[in-house]
């Protein structure tokens, strides 16, 4: 059978070792004085046991066993029930490398070698199953005689058997499916052998049932529910339902719901009608609630109920779905008081607070207050929601200047910020301000430090550097602008009347060659200039430059493009579809220049509407930008 890589350097390792300890002791090394040593010593496997399991060949593995049981004295099942330093049997090690023949003879021999664990808790079968070879699993347990040592079929096998688990909590039948084992036939014997295994939860809380409604194994299922357990075995599966739900497979669901398992909670106090909720799987959802004795009102540990878990995840169809089939859910509040729009813009589900702002009926939630008096738009706010809380702002029905039960408006909870400031936080305080909003007069902060994000002065070393940065910036252009005026494209005439006049002085695209290369010149002089006045070190004119130099910069850094795009034009204008093609890299590399660098003064905090509109897309741009990936992902 073919060995896997991973399998292959983990016997090594232990055949590394398993010689290391052997040798010492074949070379007349003195044993340990402490006997608890010595004797865990003694129970380490001989190199040449371990060599001859992983090669599988059973006449040498008895003629090596007879040798060593002559050597020390010791019974076979004493030397077979050594291991290796990673507690691995003589079966272990068979089970690895699918030595099946080998294995037969190990449990003949040892038959409760079957049960020996290693150090991750796993027995032979569990390796076995992981491996996908259920079949090695299957002549184990023929292999293997049942309780009353008197028959050797495998649905007689002793049930604790399978019912033994490893340090993550899974069984064999638990190893089988988590590794995708399709060997039907064998899984189904398993079932059968022990049926009360299929209902066992691993510590994840997934039960095989789970597992395999989750990975579509119908036959799996089908054989878990023809079985008869007990009804308290059945009780232990809370999370049944939660698998068929999780593979998203209507056929699957039908099934798992037959088994009437429905109403069962997991430990956080979900229901199945949750967890369809939490993962948008619409037709679930409908599944679910077709049941006649199903109530979608049932809350989490949290005070959850399913439409609050739909908001929360941003899955609309779902609450629109559940609005639809009961519209008093609209009345739902969580333990906090929450209604749908508070825990949406609470996540940042600007999806589902657009649906309840388009919703007339749901007109009541926009200022609606939760337990602490906060409205939506505090927490968008305290949660750092900026494209939650721009929606919301842009919307008259809001009332910005509403204030909690701690006395703070929404601009008071970015104002009131103990560390300055996340680039979220600054488009939350630009989206609050241009939409009218201010500071509560009562709020229960004091006002040094309410405004101590805006008021206290920034480090002095950090603006220094940002100076810093742009004056080597505006210096390196000034300097490839005031080259590129005495090296005009095309070179100087030498002879008269034009000596020393540009060549290609009568061409436009000369001209403006020579006009952007001059702009782009004198404006990064100028924002050179200003940057070098900053270095004085005064704060206030150190923020006054910034503000006044970075457009200066911009337009160097524009005209500096538009000039070399012109200057390669010109030289190459004879061969007429090079020449368009410089052109278009060059216009679509000046938008793509212009456009992050105009975001650097956008949006803006002005209460003019105008103003707002124009600062409306690239807010959101900006909004986009400064997502994390996993934001994105969860997104």
């Amino acid at each position: 059978m073919p060995i896997s890589a991973d399998a292959n350097m983990e016997i090594d390792r232990e055949t590394h070792l398993v010689r290391n300890i052997s040798a010492s002791s074949t070379h007349g090394l003195h044993a340990p004085a402490d006997e608890d040593e010595d004797a865990e010593h003694k129970k380490l496997m001989d190199r040449r046991m371990h060599a001859q399991a992983t090669q599988g060949n059973v006449d040498s593995f008895i003629k090596i066993l007879g040798s060593i049981s002559s050597e020390k004295d010791l019974q076979h099942s004493e030397i077979l029930c050594q291991v290796s330093p990673r507690k691995n049997t003589c079966l272990h090690i068979a089970a690895s490398f699918g030595h099946h023949d080998l294995a037969k003879y190990i449990v003949r021999e040892c038959p409760d070698l079957i049960k020996n664990k290693n150090f991750k808790g796993d027995t032979a079968l569990h390796i076995a199953a992981r491996k996908r070879n259920l079949s090695f699993v299957k002549i184990v347990m023929d292999s293997c005689p049942s309780g009353s040592g008197a028959s050797q079929d495998v649905e007689k096998a002793e049930p604790p058997l399978l019912g033994i688990v490893n340090k993550e909590g899974n069984t064999v039948l638990h190893e089988a499916l988590i590794n995708r084992c399709k060997q039907e036939e064998v899984v189904e014997i398993l079932i059968k052998a022990d049926p009360q295994v299929a209902y066992y939860p691993n510590k994840e809380g997934k039960s095989p049932l789970y597992l395999a409604a989750e990975s579509h194994y119908f036959h799996v299922v089908e054989a878990i529910g023809n079985s008869e357990v007990e009804e308290r075995m059945k009780n232990r599966d809370r999370k049944a339902v939660h698998g068929a739900i999780m593979g998203k497979n209507k056929e699957m669901l039908e099934k798992i719901l037959a088994m009437k398992l429905v109403h069962q909670k997991d430990k956080d106090g979900r229901t199945p009608l949750h967890f369809a909720a939490s993962i948008g799987y619409l037709e679930g959802v409908q599944m679910l609630l077709d049941q006649s004795n199903l109530d979608p009102y049932q809350t989490d540990s949290d005070g959850f109920c399913p439409i609050h878990v739909a908001s929360m995840r941003g899955n609309v169809d779902i609450v629109k779905k559940l609005l639809q089939v009961s519209s008093d859910s609209i009345e739902l509040l969580s333990k906090r008081g929450e209604n749908i729009l508070h825990v949406a813009a609470k996540y940042g589900k600007d999806n589902v607070v657009n649906f309840v702002l388009k919703e007339d009926r749901l007109e009541n939630f926009i200022n609606e207050k939760d337990n602490g008096g906060n409205t939506p738009l505090h927490l968008a706010t305290m949660h750092r929601h900026p494209k939650v809380v721009s929606t919301l702002t842009w919307d008259k029905r809001v009332d910005v200047n509403l204030v909690n039960d701690r006395g703070q408006t929404a601009l008071d909870i970015v104002l009131s910020v103990k560390h300055p400031t996340t680039f979220h936080q600054a488009l939350i305080w630009t989206a609050l301000k241009s939409a009218g909003a201010r500071p509560a007069g009562n709020s229960k902060f004091p006002p040094s430090r309410r405004c101590k994000q805006y008021s206290e002065s920034p480090n002095t070393d950090k603006y220094k550097d940002r100076l810093n940065t742009l004056l080597l910036v505006s210096t390196l252009v000034a300097t490839v602008t005031f080259a590129a005026g005495f090296t005009m494209p095309g070179g100087y005439n030498s002879s008269d009347p034009n000596v020393g006049m540009a060549t290609l002085l009568m061409r436009n695209m000369f001209h403006m060659f020579v006009i952007c290369n001059t702009t782009a010149m004198c404006t990064s002089i100028l924002a050179a200039i200003i940057l070098i006045w900053a270095q004085v070190g005064d704060l206030n004119l150190m923020d006054t430059a910034l503000r006044f130099a970075l457009p200066f910069l911009g337009l160097a850094l524009s005209a500096m493009s538009l000039g070399f795009m012109a200057g390669v034009y010109l030289v190459i204008s004879n061969l007429h579809w090079l020449a368009i093609v410089v052109f278009i890299i060059g216009i679509i590399s000046l938008v793509s220049l212009l456009v992050p660098f105009f975001l650097l003064f956008l949006p803006c905090k002005s209460t003019n509407r105008i103003l707002r509109h124009i600062s409306y897309y690239p807010f959101l741009i900006l909004v986009w930008a400064s997502k994390s990936p996993e934001m994105k992902r969860e997104d």
